[in-house]
């Protein structure tokens, strides 16, 4: 006989504060442990609230999988996320739901499919090699590296040439107001998501003058280049066949389908500067976190470089990266250890019943999903930094092992489809970087915190490198 399902009054609730509920424990830097605390504290399962209003927190792996499957008929993204970028001017595949999500999907899942990725690869590639060379200088004069800000500017280099065109070189510390102006813009999104009342509506604060200028600056420059590439297509046809950047491969697909305004073509590349930056960015900054405690494993990925392009930077070609099997199990394993989107935060579309829990419609829930990635049912010895655990030999103490419950990329229907450009990125920059450097870090690995702004970061995480001595390759276990 069924059970008859929970109701959100009866599950549990962490101890909070009289009137303002949990808002004052959340509005912290670092709410994604907040949650994993309560999770502690009252399961994998729960209520919160705001001021009075309610949310459901589910660190459930098997729940938050299903919600992600019902998406988008039944569940969609909170609504404060789509409200906020729209207000912004921004409609692209990130934040739009329904029938306006179904026509952004096709295109811009074409625009970043693993084809069009391959064509974008000189770009990840020069760039990787900007960064190697100012590394040697780094190496040279003995320099310690704080590694969130060089792979923010490693991959907001990579990300605007790959979105539109756009030659930034903040590598090697050029400044340009349009990295100055989404600098601004991020981490100003992510406090009006989180806001609770939305003062900008009632009085225009500096900072909230100071965003619309940026906003404006970005779309202006963002126009400009839409009315060039539009320019290039007609006049260079070969480019329909082979787009050199996201922005042109999305014209492509609009002149094909005829499915967007001008402004929802600037949303989706405003989009892919929102999604593919600070998550690509703190990703590989993570997995250089473990690195710089595992020199044995920088000499397996710098004994599997020297094997498959010993005499290049970089590897030439998509096919030699594709090669770099255990590389990508670092990124991989990064990615699980630390997530850098550990919640996600989803909307019942109506009434219905997931995993016997009765979810009124407009009901949010706060999928908590780095907690299920660290359980030893899900993944054995969940705490080690074990990258053989993600090669097809594995490793034999590696009982349980269980890929699905990852979703840094989200699942379903609206799985993130820039995840193979950030694979990409990610894979290049930890086998270059393992190949040409031994690196440490200079600090205590606790006093390294996560802190959390749009996605998880790292806080101080500083290294100290050196030139790697050269050396034949050795065979890598478990390839």
């Amino acid at each position: 006989m069924p059970t008859k399902p929970t109701i959100i009054k009866n599950l549990p609730s962490p101890k909070g504060a009289f009137l303002l509920g949990h808002l004052p424990q959340f509005n912290a830097s670092n709410k994604h442990q907040v949650l994993e605390r309560w999770v502690e504290e009252c399961g994998d399962l729960f209520k919160i609230n705001f001021v009075g209003k309610e949310f459901v927190v589910s660190a459930n792996a098997d729940l938050n999988a299903e919600i992600l499957k019902l998406r988008p008929e039944k569940f969609r993204r909170f609504s404060k996320i789509n409200e906020i970028l729209t207000e912004m001017g921004i409609i692209g595949v990130f934040n739009a739901e329904g029938d306006t999500w179904k026509r952004h999907r096709k295109p811009t899942s074409e625009a970043l499919n693993l084809k069009k990725i391959k064509g974008y690869y000189p770009i990840i590639s020069d760039k990787t090699k900007q960064l190697l060379n100012k590394w040697n200088t780094y190496a040279e004069n003995k320099q310690q590296i704080d590694i969130q800000k060089e792979f923010v500017r490693y991959t907001i280099d990579i990300t605007t040439a790959v979105a539109f065109g756009y030659k930034l070189d903040t590598i090697n510390h050029k400044e340009d107001d349009f990295q100055k102006h989404l600098e601004y813009i991020f981490p100003m999104i992510n406090e009006r998501i989180t806001a609770p009342i939305p003062l900008w509506r009632i009085y225009k604060q500096k900072k909230d003058k100071a965003l619309d200028k940026s906003l404006k600056a970005i779309e202006q420059i963002v126009y400009t280049f839409i009315h060039e590439a539009k320019e290039r297509l007609v006049n260079t046809p070969g480019l329909k066949e082979n787009p050199s950047n996201f922005l042109e491969a999305l014209l492509v697909e609009q002149e094909n389908e005829n499915l967007f305004s001008t402004k929802e073509i600037y949303g989706n590349v405003f989009t892919i500067l929102l999604a593919g930056e600070d998550t690509t960015s703190n990703s590989i900054s993570w997995a250089l976190y473990y690195l710089a405690q595992h020199p044995e494993i920088i000499t397996k990925v710098r004994d599997e470089a020297t094997e498959i392009y010993s005499d290049s930077q970089v590897p030439e070609t998509t096919q030699a990266l594709s090669k770099l099997k255990y590389a990508n199990a670092v990124a991989q394993e990064a990615i699980r250890l630390k997530p850098v989107t550990p919640n996600l935060y989803m909307q019942a579309i109506e009434d219905i019943t997931v995993h016997n829990l009765s979810i009124p419609k407009d009901t949010t829930i706060m999928l908590q999903n780095k907690v299920a990635q660290t359980m030893e049912q899900y993944f054995s010895n969940t705490n080690e930094f074990i990258p053989e655990r993600w090669l097809k030999s594995g490793c034999p103490m590696q009982q349980n092992h269980n890929p699905d419950i990852i979703k840094a990329f989200g699942g379903g229907a609206r799985f993130c489809p820039g995840m193979n450009l950030a694979i990409h990125e990610m894979t290049i920059a930890i086998s270059t970087i393992c190949k040409q450097f031994d690196f440490s870090l200079t600090v205590n690995p606790a006093n390294v915190k996560e802190g959390f702004a749009f996605t998880m970061f790292p806080e101080n995480l500083i290294i100290k490198i050196k030139k790697a001595q050269s050396n034949k390759p050795n065979l890598i276990r478990n390839r």
